[in-house]
């Protein structure tokens, strides 16, 4: 943790899950492609990746109860619909839907980045208030019990569906703030979204920073090439 400006006056670190400090493998275009060759479909890597891209974005929103309002029940059904369109060829729709929920329900499916343990250890020895603030349903739950480098932060888990706001809604942040224990300005917030994960908690007053390992992401953000060197 070399940034003192970044740094100065934080007490509490909140890090997004899924593409910051964990990552499916195999990768999801891969798992998608094995539960449709299960059914006898064969599709090509290139186009369920674009597929899921396109329709993990633009399935942000549930219109019955509102921008960015969520719960488990609502996870649940909205990832029922984001498979049946990136696999609308398979016979069995909802058992494609049953396979990959609960494959991406196992600790098994991900592993953590090679930073995250360290740094996690870094920011302990610190003295600093860590949390996991994330986009995730309660399937986050067994994930992060399964992963070692996690285990630290298995009681530190804010979860969209369990606040009731998905980020970037300010309700999250003000979820993260009481779940701290402390004030925005005294949080800092780490992620992969520019959005959810940077001007998201920007708004609502606390510290953010970006994550890009690959280093290819632009746009005039605060950016880390990992958590070790923050």
């Amino acid at each position: 943790m070399h940034d003192d400006s970044l740094w100065n006056g934080i007490k509490g670190v909140v890090l997004d899950a899924v593409g910051t400090l964990i990552e499916p493998v195999p990768s999801v275009t891969h798992v998608y492609a094995r539960v449709a060759a299960r059914q006898g479909v064969v599709l090509d890597l290139k186009e369920i990746r674009g597929r899921f891209g396109r329709h993990f974005r633009d399935d942000e929103t549930n219109e019955s109860r509102g921008p960015m309002i969520t719960d488990e029940t609502i996870e649940r059904a909205r990832w029922r619909r984001i498979v049946g369109n990136v696999l609308p060829e398979v016979p069995e729709p909802s058992r494609a839907f049953e396979e990959l929920w609960e494959h991406f329900g196992r600790a098994e499916a991900w592993r953590c980045y090679p930073d995250v343990a360290p740094a996690l250890k870094l920011m302990l020895d610190a003295g600093l208030h860590v949390r996991i603030g994330s986009n995730f349903d309660c399937r986050l739950r067994t994930v992060v019990a399964g992963l070692p480098e996690l285990s630290p932060l298995a009681e530190g888990l804010i979860i969209s569906s369990e606040v009731g706001f998905r980020k970037p809604h300010p309700g999250f942040y003000e979820a993260t703030c009481r779940n701290l224990g402390l004030p925005a300005t005294e949080i800092l917030f780490l992620g992969d979204d520019p959005e959810n994960d940077v001007d998201g908690p920007k708004r609502a007053g606390l510290r953010s920073a970006l994550i890009d390992r690959e280093g290819k992401k632009s746009g005039g953000f605060m950016t880390i090439l990992d958590l070790i060197h923050v």
